[in-house]
């Protein structure tokens, strides 16, 4: 018969081969995920562990703690996942969220959220979901959504979105607004991506630089994302520079 001290390290040790997070309290053992925990209370488990046998009370346990993780568990609807583009500094504070993201653009990267209506809910490289399919599947819904693009000015090449949405600056890399971006600025061409709901495309002319400059700095959405004016040239993504 072991005891609680022995017992306590024991499954300690086994808990950690089934789960990322786990951590000895005064009177518990704390197991979770980045999302959710639950704690055991060591004397109930001990005391299980006298009658039934240490074997019975292991499998129990991770058996209960994995029920309970499992209802906080992020669950999918790839019908409503979509790319979102953003700052390469967003979500790598000091807390850094880890989530599943790509670089786009010099400072700008791909992330992916789950739409639940009044909220976003971000991918993270912990959730157990197919990330192959979740990025093939949210290309393919944004394909779906349009947006127009409209002069600024009538005596100026720069164009902006007609609608503001949250996915303005996604909308750059969606099919339907490339094939507008071809048919109504040309194959190479200027952009800016300033914040979530602004995106702001031009021809490839370079008095437009300082142009794009001045809007970016106007934007008043507080999502921002770049302060840089892109240029599409001969096939390649740069920083534009006059």
């Amino acid at each position: 018969m072991l005891r609680i001290e022995e017992f306590t390290e024991k499954i300690t040790r086994d808990f950690k081969m089934e789960f990322p997070e786990v951590e000895v309290k005064e009177k518990y053992i704390r197991i979770g995920t980045e999302v959710a925990h639950v704690e055991l209370p060591i004397s109930s488990m001990y005391k299980e562990y006298q009658v039934t046998g240490y074997d019975n009370i292991k499998k129990l346990y991770i058996k209960v703690a994995n029920e309970v993780l499992n209802q906080y568990k992020f669950k999918i609807d790839y019908n409503n996942v979509y790319p979102l583009l953003k700052s390469r500094n967003f979500g790598k504070g000091e807390k850094d969220l880890r989530f599943c993201r790509e670089q786009a653009f010099t400072d700008i990267d791909t992330l992916y959220v789950s739409d639940e209506g009044e909220v976003f809910r971000f991918v993270l490289e912990s959730d157990d979901v197919d990330f192959d399919k979740i990025k093939k599947r949210a290309w393919e819904n944004l394909n779906k959504l349009s947006n127009i693009l409209v002069r600024l000015d009538d005596t100026l090449n720069i164009f902006c979105l007609r609608y503001s949405t949250d996915y303005n600056a996604s909308f750059l890399l969606s099919d339907s607004l490339q094939k507008q971006i071809k048919r109504k600025v040309g194959q190479d061409y200027l952009f800016a991506i300033p914040s979530s709901t602004a995106l702001v495309v031009a021809k490839y002319q370079p008095e437009y630089i300082k142009i794009m400059e001045s809007l970016i700095m106007v934007d008043k959405d507080p999502n921002k994302i770049s302060d840089k004016v892109y240029q599409y040239k001969d096939g390649r993504f740069d920083i534009a520079s006059v």
